[in-house]
């Protein structure tokens, strides 16, 4: 948990920047609470890994591995009928649909199946760690329970977010069935 790696400590720098980047989005664009939540409480966690420092390890992961999804999501929303390029979502059918079975495997496969794995495996060397009566465990205590409490309100948003993307699914599903007819 204490061991520093210069990359995980680069991705939580990286993390934290787009984080505060995407509250300003969402603010801006009233995408709503959870989502506030979410950039609040991910980027403190990227904060408090940087510093004082703990879980550099883990952040490889949940900033960086699991990161993967949002990326092709960003490529994603430009299709977006509402808030992406006017006219790109008939221009390109094919690359949106393309873009949306990979954003669609790759959350289910970062978000779904990865991620509780790896959340239990932090819960489980947090709680180790916090029963440690040595002064490093001391002074990063709040840091750790801060992280764990972020985890777990992020780990339900993902559940969240897969049924959020179950409905869009089937809606996209539905257009692509009612066009090719």
């Amino acid at each position: 948990m204490f061991t520093y790696h210069p990359e995980g400590h680069q991705i939580l720098l990286f993390f934290m920047a787009y984080q505060i980047k995407n509250l300003f989005d969402t603010i801006i664009w009233n995408d709503g609470p959870e989502y506030i939540f979410h950039h609040i409480a991910a980027g403190s966690a990227a904060f408090f890994g940087m510093y004082p420092g703990y879980a550099h390890f883990y952040a490889i992961f949940f900033m960086g591995i699991s990161e993967i999804s949002t990326a092709v999501l960003v490529l994603l929303a430009n299709f977006d009928e509402k808030l992406g390029i006017d006219g790109f979502s008939d221009a390109f059918p094919r690359v949106k649909i393309v873009l949306g079975v990979f954003f669609v495997i790759l959350f289910i496969l970062c978000r779904v199946i990865m991620w509780p794995i790896a959340t239990y495996f932090f819960l489980k060397d947090a709680q180790t760690v916090l029963k440690l009566p040595t002064p490093k465990v001391k002074a990063r205590k709040f840091y750790i329970i801060s992280t764990m409490t972020s985890l777990t309100g992020l780990s339900i948003l993902q559940a969240v977010w897969l049924f959020q993307i179950y409905a869009i699914s089937k809606v996209e599903i539905a257009k692509l069935i009612e066009t090719n007819a």
